[in-house]
């Protein structure tokens, strides 16, 4: 009975993707990805999950509605540069390893099109949505996320993921559904809602946070409900253990705080923390060591082992999903896959991005996904005279500090693509109505 309702909510998500208007759609999707996650597979080779079918569904839909946009975001997208270089790496990553006619040619455009047709989709949806309707529509799902969130907190079981997870035929989770699942740990309470781990659950909370934190100085919301949104929020980063959210949160919020003071001061603020950024980097540097207990040493360790694995293929690294298919390793105790060294040494899951890129596609593959980062910053940094684009260049930085600590566990890249995203195309709506606004004064 609870599996049909699973279901229900399933097929009326994708339902609301297929016929609803390009609002609907959108908070459909958003909603969707979020609550039916990557551990939920309807079959396993090649990989369908709910979010694979959300997302390609949407795709085809916004082709057939709307084929005149679809084409212009796609080939007009000021982001067309960076994904292209990184869709060459994925072709010359196949291409060194195993052949352009191959397994690893596959993988790749699959990865590319489920990492990035999320960044696709929101640019699209931004440039033809009421930015200000949709901050107001996704108010009380976020609300009821968090709710949820604290709930799993106070009882110390999961009951969402685990209904969620038990309803689809084949499961790829950390954790066992025959019987309660619980993330606590001894020293830190952890939470992940129906997301595949705490880290991913992190991103979403970080995306949350930082995309409505501008609205503390707005009048469009009352004051005592972007107040409780963003408590809750916080409540929910602390309950989910991720040290990596916090800490962007905190540099989201210090960028916000800054932005209130005048440019030379900014810069005078920026210029000391670059150049403590670089005595920091230089001890680091001068006291590397291979020795484990902190989590800093730990990343030394994992990255000797990413550094020494793609040794052989530094340009295009050893071939895509290599580090999946054949480094990353079921353990025995539920808590996820990790790589061990030759001598048998765990070396965790590798959670940077930087660390899997390198492997997998090489320096290549690593700067192609950094340049695309950075591209989207700056995009959205020039575009700051907009209101909408500060919440936008912030969340981009915060994400990527992100994804560089903590990398995509869990698909979590989508869950902030798919805002910064939105937001990109908002700002680029702007521009269009703008423009046409001023040939029309003009003639």
């Amino acid at each position: 009975m609870i599996s049909a309702l699973v279901y229900l909510l399933f097929f009326l998500l994708l339902g609301l993707i297929i016929y609803g208007d390009a609002e609907k759609r959108f908070i459909s999707f958003i909603i969707g990805t979020i609550l039916f996650p990557t551990t939920a597979l309807f079959i396993k080779n090649p990989s369908i999950s709910p979010q694979h079918i959300f997302l390609y569904t949407f795709l085809f839909i916004e082709i057939s509605k709307d084929f005149r946009n679809f084409k212009q975001s796609l080939f007009h997208n000021p982001l067309r540069i960076p994904l292209f270089l990184i869709l060459l790496s994925y072709i010359c990553s196949a291409a060194a390893n195993s052949g352009i006619a191959s397994k690893e040619l596959y993988y790749g455009a699959r990865d590319f099109l489920d990492t990035f047709g999320y960044v696709l989709t929101a640019f699209i949806i931004g440039k033809k949505i009421d930015l200000e309707s949709f901050v107001q529509k996704m108010y009380w799902p976020i609300i009821i996320v968090c709710i949820f969130g604290i709930i799993e907190g106070l009882l110390n079981t999961n009951i969402p993921y685990k209904i969620i997870n038990s309803a689809f035929p084949i499961y790829e989770g950390y954790y066992s559904l025959n019987t309660d699942i619980s993330l606590r740990q001894d020293w830190r309470i952890r939470t992940c809602f129906t997301t595949k781990h705490p880290t991913a659950f992190g991103i979403l909370l970080t995306t949350f946070f930082l995309f409505y934190l501008p609205y503390i100085k707005s009048n469009f919301f009352p004051k005592i409900k972007i107040y409780l949104l963003l408590s809750l929020v916080g409540v929910n980063i602390f309950l989910c253990g991720s040290r990596t959210a916090l800490c962007c949160i905190f540099i989201g919020i210090f960028i916000y705080v800054l932005n209130q003071f005048s440019l030379k001061f900014r810069i005078l603020v920026y210029g000391f923390i670059l150049i403590s950024l670089s005595s920091i980097l230089a001890y680091m540097i001068a006291t590397f060591n291979y020795s484990s207990g902190s989590s800093l040493n730990f990343r030394q360790k994992q990255f000797i082992f990413s550094y020494l694995t793609v040794q052989k293929a530094p340009l295009f690294g050893n071939g895509n999903k290599f580090t999946a298919n054949y480094i990353l390793q079921e353990t025995d105790n539920g808590n996820g896959k990790k790589a061990q060294d030759s001598s048998g040494e765990n070396m965790g899951g590798l959670e940077s991005i930087v660390f899997s890129l390198l492997i997998d596609r090489g320096f290549v593959g690593l700067i192609g996904y950094y340049l695309f980062l950075i591209t989207f910053l700056i995009l959205l940094y020039r575009k700051r005279h907009s209101e909408y684009a500060e919440n936008g260049y912030v969340l981009i930085l915060s994400g990527s500090l992100f994804l560089t600590l903590s990398g995509t566990i869990g698909n979590s890249s989508a869950f902030f693509f798919l805002f910064s995203g939105l937001l990109l195309g908002h700002v680029y709506q702007e521009d269009d109505l703008q423009e046409i606004e001023d040939t029309s004064v003009e003639t």
